[in-house]
């Protein structure tokens, strides 16, 4: 069983296959990425599809479970889910079929992994809440997913119930035993079963615990996940409102912390968003954000219809400017949202 601190190292390795499309954009989109340019010529390498943007949780630091996501609720059509696939699907090093929402609430979830699973390289993979798993349980272990995030925060009620509020704990970790047992049962490989764990307040002192259930219960990997505060205002208030505002549940140990408790800044923010140049993350009805902390429509970078929107997304207004902000040239760049990401002291350059 591995264990994965992304407060220590946030880079755990998601690779399937190294298919000749893959490879050729990979080192396209690397080369205009460090050459700073505006227009990329490349697909991403990473993807985000939301499949559903509601979840059922109020978990207490989450912008969808405060409600503050303005955005209607949705669930993605499968026209617009294949072509998306289609036109990205060749390039594509992850897909991720989670972020704001329950995945498993979409009718088609397990259909569109099959549709998506036709590219065999990509690394596929989901978080859940397990409040709930498909009645057909066989379908989703052979499905093609790769990895199956269990978002479990605590290993006992009382801890869980603190954060995952409107969640049952034992559904959840009966849950998490029935995809274990089954997958073995089967003699699968994959997916992999990570168990992910916000280290928070009250986690803080069960991760000894943790560990241990995990080996006992026989999951691939423990993932512990630092948290974010106040999402929701993250481009639109300082450092140290937002850190104020959810400080109370950040662990008392700083060193399980994304941040500096002294200044509420991260203690170490990324230079230059690279996001820009090789990811995107597109929402239940068509909308395109440059990163998944995006909650407001107003600063969506486009929609996607059909596959020929993606170049017009890709490397239109919005995508050019935050790119040439990135670069140091923000000379006539105004009211974009990665303008704010930069004055609110998520990212530095």
């Amino acid at each position: 069983m591995e264990i994965f601190w992304l407060n220590k190292d946030p880079n755990i390795p998601l690779i399937r296959g190294r298919s000749l499309h893959r490879k050729i954009n990979a080192a396209l989109v690397h080369i205009q990425a460090r050459m700073k340019t505006n227009l990329v010529w490349g697909y991403p390498r990473h993807l985000m599809i939301d499949l559903v943007n509601t979840c059922g949780l109020k978990c207490p630091i989450c912008a969808q479970g405060r409600g503050e996501i303005p955005r209607k609720p949705a669930k993605i059509e499968e026209s617009l889910f294949k072509s998306i696939i289609d036109r990205l699907g060749p390039y594509l090093v992850t897909l991720t079929l989670t972020n704001w929402g329950e995945p498993l609430h979409h009718p088609q979830a397990i259909a569109f992994i099959r549709y998506a699973r036709r590219h065999k390289s990509m690394y596929i993979g989901f978080s859940t809440n397990l409040q709930m798993l498909p009645p057909d349980l066989d379908a989703l272990l052979q499905s093609g997913i790769d990895e199956i995030g269990c978002s479990i925060d605590g290993a006992t009620e009382n801890t869980y119930r603190k954060y995952r509020i409107g969640g049952d704990f034992n559904r959840a970790m009966n849950n998490m035993k029935r995809l274990v047992n089954r997958k073995r049962e089967l003699n699968l490989n994959a997916p992999r079963i990570r168990w992910q764990v916000l280290l928070n307040r009250y986690t803080e002192n069960e991760l000894t615990d943790i560990q241990h259930m995990a080996g006992e219960i026989g999951v691939d990997s423990v993932v512990f996940v630092p948290i974010y505060v106040d999402i929701a205002r993250m481009f639109t208030a300082s450092a140290m409102e937002r850190f104020e505002r959810d400080r109370e549940w950040l662990p008392r140990d700083e060193g399980l912390s994304w941040y500096n408790y002294h200044t509420g800044t991260f203690k170490k923010p990324p230079a230059v968003c690279g996001k820009l140049w090789d990811s995107m993350v597109i929402h239940p009805d068509g909308s395109v954000s440059p990163c998944c902390a995006v909650i407001d429509p107003k600063d969506d970078f486009g929609i996607w219809r059909n596959g020929r929107d993606f170049w017009k997304i890709w490397n239109g207004d919005n995508y050019r400017a935050a790119r040439r902000l990135m670069a140091g040239n923000d000379s006539d760049i105004d009211g974009i949202v990665c303008r704010r990401c930069v004055q609110n002291g998520v990212v530095i350059y």
